[in-house]
């Protein structure tokens, strides 16, 4: 290998080993760190020849913790993070093992972006590949839909590229269904002229308005231009030295998000967002493209334990958001629960067009608790009777599937009509079922037995 290997006598195998989720324990018998796909394709063939489970990753941001294998051989991609702008074409060649924070500060020095996530620490593969969700959604879509090739090492540690000309089928796959079908090595990512300054929304409200702000805001979702982005996120502030004593432990809603348009116009667009209720402090203004990118990190310290749950709403009631809100009571834990609007360029993608079928949703809403070890029983029992409550409710039981831990009625629910497809697609390129460590897509042969 160009790279290395990493075995658990090594002193820096803990540290290689450690991923986003503390709660995940898996131990791999070796970590493969790559720096190139031949490098990727030797540690595929490695593994079929050692009867070895595989791991992928690139950031270790997914709160299923899926980037780890206990006894297996962890492929990790940390090292291929080279990001390449081509500002005439406005496409970014993007390594597999890149962070949102690597692609955002490289196209950015060109006034360019690709629609990621919220959270700078999260590996571009993964959020990618199972959707991609933020600011830019309404105008430009998903991470998965601005996909425009793709370099993959195969189960067979053959390595393909992936475009609507060469292997379609594979292409088609990608974008939206996970790392089931090999390794991406390298994206190729369509731009847009974005920043480098937008204008941020960011206001904070009393919890006890979250009714009235959650009707006012359900009227505004329903004309809202695809220039806006509303992110509603529900918690207890923690006690940080930059906050005033008063607010510590208080529960909030913080109303953020932003516009992608001319400022004077955003303004006003955001304007009765901004008056719903009296804020406790509004920060919304015209602020750097890559520190609105990086300011909700904080949020979700690395190297805590987590446990998280995720469901589409076509239709929520405002009874439904009080009954989720009455919920965050009883949670075990530190609770940041978040519900997004999305509509725009995301909804009109045909649900066919690519693997990621939720194309008509009108929320988003993703849990995440961090809790004390002694808590985790209690936790898991928590978000799986959350899911199941409200599951009736939701959009045919679909969830955000980086939001959310693996389960393979909650991911034939996410994939709908499309899941068929993708049964046939793995039976093609991965048989065997080589990369499972992932929101497993199962060979039809499985379900029959």
């Amino acid at each position: 290998m160009n790279g290395s290997v990493i075995l658990p006598e090594h002193p820096n195998y803990e540290e290689s080993r450690a991923i986003f989720n503390a709660a995940i324990k898996k131990q791999p018998s070796a970590i493969a760190v790559c720096k190139d796909e031949l490098d990727v394709a030797e540690s595929v063939q490695f593994a079929n020849v050692h009867g070895l489970e595989i791991s992928i990753r690139g950031g270790g941001h997914h709160i299923s913790g899926t980037s780890l294998t206990e006894g297996g051989l962890l492929i990790d991609l940390s090292a291929m993070k080279q990001v390449e702008v081509d500002e005439t074409t406005k496409v970014a060649k993007v390594g597999g093992g890149a962070l949102l924070s690597d692609v955002d500060s490289e196209t950015q020095k060109y006034g360019l972006a690709v629609p990621t996530g919220t959270v700078s620490e999260t590996g571009i593969g993964g959020l990618a590949l199972s959707g991609g969700l933020g600011y830019l959604r309404g105008k430009y879509g998903l991470s998965c839909d601005n996909i425009l090739a793709a370099q993959v090492v195969t189960a067979h540690g053959e390595i393909v590229r992936a475009s609507a000309d060469e292997h379609a089928d594979l292409y088609w796959a990608i974008r939206g269904g996970g790392g089931n079908f090999g390794v991406v090595t390298q994206f190729e990512f369509q731009l847009f002229e974005v920043g480098p300054k937008v204008l941020a929304l960011d206001v904070m409200y009393d919890l006890q308005d979250a009714d009235s702000i959650y009707r006012q805001l359900d009227e505004f979702q329903k004309t809202a231009p695809d220039e806006i982005s509303l992110n509603v996120t529900v918690m207890d502030l923690p006690p940080l030295p930059d906050l005033p004593e008063f607010l510590h432990f208080k529960p909030v809603l913080i109303l953020s998000g932003m516009y992608e348009g001319e400022v004077g116009h955003g303004e006003e667009v955001i304007k009765p967002l901004r008056e719903m209720a009296t804020p406790i402090v509004d920060q919304s203004g015209v602020v750097a493209y890559t520190d609105l990118q990086t300011k909700l990190d904080a949020m979700v310290p690395q190297q805590a334990n987590f446990k998280g749950s995720s469901l589409f709403f076509q239709d929520l009631s405002p009874e439904s958001w009080q009954e989720i809100l009455a919920e965050k009571e009883r949670a075990p834990g530190h609770l940041m629960l978040q519900l997004w609007e999305v509509h725009g360029q995301m909804n009109r993608v045909p649900a066919d067009e690519t693997a990621f079928a939720i194309r008509d949703a009108r929320y988003a809403l993703l849990l995440d608790i961090m809790y004390e070890d002694e808590n985790e029983e209690a936790c898991q029992e928590w978000i799986n009777g959350f899911y199941h409550r409200f599951a009736p409710i939701s959009y045919n039981g679909a969830a955000y599937l980086n939001g959310i831990d693996t389960d393979s009625e909650i991911i034939q629910n996410s994939y709908a009509a499309n899941y068929k497809r993708l049964v046939e697609i793995k039976e093609k390129y991965d048989p065997e079922n080589v990369f499972q460590r992932n929101h497993n897509i199962q060979r039809a042969s499985v379900h029959s037995d």
